[in-house]
Protein backbone atom coordinates (compact mmCIF):
# COMPACT_ATOMS: atom_id res chain seq x y z
CA UNK A 1 0.00 0.00 0.00
CA UNK A 2 1.15 3.68 -1.02
CA UNK A 3 1.47 6.27 1.78
CA UNK A 4 -0.71 9.55 1.40
CA UNK A 5 -0.48 11.79 -1.96
CA UNK A 6 2.54 14.11 -1.74
CA UNK A 7 0.71 17.50 -0.27
CA UNK A 8 3.61 20.44 -1.71
CA UNK A 9 3.29 23.99 -0.46
CA UNK A 10 5.46 27.03 -0.64
CA UNK A 11 7.99 26.86 2.41
CA UNK A 12 11.01 29.14 3.09
CA UNK A 13 14.18 27.41 3.82
CA UNK A 14 16.34 28.66 6.42
CA UNK A 15 19.34 27.46 5.11
CA UNK A 16 18.82 28.27 1.55
CA UNK A 17 17.07 30.81 1.97
CA UNK A 18 14.60 30.74 -0.61
CA UNK A 19 11.02 29.77 -1.25
CA UNK A 20 10.69 26.43 -1.99
CA UNK A 21 8.35 23.85 -2.36
CA UNK A 22 7.80 21.08 0.06
CA UNK A 23 5.92 17.69 0.75
CA UNK A 24 4.30 18.64 4.47
CA UNK A 25 3.03 15.01 4.15
CA UNK A 26 6.46 13.15 4.16
CA UNK A 27 7.59 12.08 7.18
CA UNK A 28 10.58 14.46 7.80
CA UNK A 29 9.42 17.68 5.65
CA UNK A 30 13.08 18.85 4.09
CA UNK A 31 14.54 21.51 1.24
CA UNK A 32 14.55 19.77 -2.07
CA UNK A 33 17.59 21.88 -2.65
CA UNK A 34 19.54 21.39 0.36
CA UNK A 35 17.98 18.36 2.14
CA UNK A 36 17.58 20.65 5.23
CA UNK A 37 14.37 20.10 7.50
CA UNK A 38 15.11 24.06 8.59
CA UNK A 39 11.82 24.45 6.49
CA UNK A 40 8.96 27.17 7.46
CA UNK A 41 5.52 26.32 5.56
CA UNK A 42 4.24 29.76 4.88
CA UNK A 43 1.02 29.49 6.62
CA UNK A 44 3.00 29.81 9.56
CA UNK A 45 1.68 33.07 11.29
CA UNK A 46 5.50 34.21 11.73
CA UNK A 47 5.96 34.72 8.19
CA UNK A 48 3.35 36.61 7.63
CA UNK A 49 1.43 40.35 8.53
CA UNK A 50 -0.35 40.36 11.48
CA UNK A 51 -2.75 42.71 10.49
CA UNK A 52 -5.99 41.39 8.94
CA UNK A 53 -6.92 38.57 7.03
CA UNK A 54 -6.33 38.85 3.83
CA UNK A 55 -8.53 37.57 0.42
CA UNK A 56 -7.59 33.74 0.04
CA UNK A 57 -5.49 33.27 -2.80
CA UNK A 58 -4.69 29.32 -2.59
CA UNK A 59 -6.22 26.83 0.00
CA UNK A 60 -4.52 23.10 0.73
CA UNK A 61 -7.55 20.80 2.00
CA UNK A 62 -5.46 18.55 4.77
CA UNK A 63 -7.65 19.07 7.11
CA UNK A 64 -7.31 15.04 8.08
CA UNK A 65 -3.78 14.65 7.43
CA UNK A 66 -2.41 17.71 9.41
CA UNK A 67 -5.15 19.17 11.45
CA UNK A 68 -5.03 22.50 9.48
CA UNK A 69 -6.02 23.57 5.91
CA UNK A 70 -3.34 25.18 4.36
CA UNK A 71 -3.88 28.99 3.03
CA UNK A 72 -2.18 31.52 1.71
CA UNK A 73 -3.56 35.07 1.35
CA UNK A 74 -2.65 38.35 -0.75
CA UNK A 75 -1.40 39.68 2.71
CA UNK A 76 2.47 40.63 2.57
CA UNK A 77 4.65 37.41 3.71
CA UNK A 78 8.74 37.77 5.11
CA UNK A 79 10.96 37.16 1.99
CA UNK A 80 13.92 34.84 2.25
CA UNK A 81 16.42 37.27 0.97
CA UNK A 82 15.90 40.23 2.66
CA UNK A 83 13.82 39.47 5.85
CA UNK A 84 11.09 41.82 4.90
CA UNK A 85 7.17 41.90 5.12
CA UNK A 86 7.59 42.37 0.87
CA UNK A 87 6.95 38.54 0.03
CA UNK A 88 3.06 38.34 -2.30
CA UNK A 89 1.54 35.42 -3.08
CA UNK A 90 -1.32 35.58 -6.21
CA UNK A 91 -3.81 33.80 -7.89
CA UNK A 92 -2.27 33.55 -12.00
CA UNK A 93 -5.36 31.52 -12.79
CA UNK A 94 -3.07 28.27 -14.32
CA UNK A 95 -5.02 24.87 -14.57
CA UNK A 96 -4.16 22.40 -14.76
CA UNK A 97 -5.50 18.25 -14.78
Amino acid sequence: MEGPAPCFFPCLCERCRAVVEVNLLSKKPRCPKCKSTKVIPYDDPTLTEPAGGGAEVAEWNVQEELGRNLTLTDKNYRCPQCGQMTLRFANTGVCWD
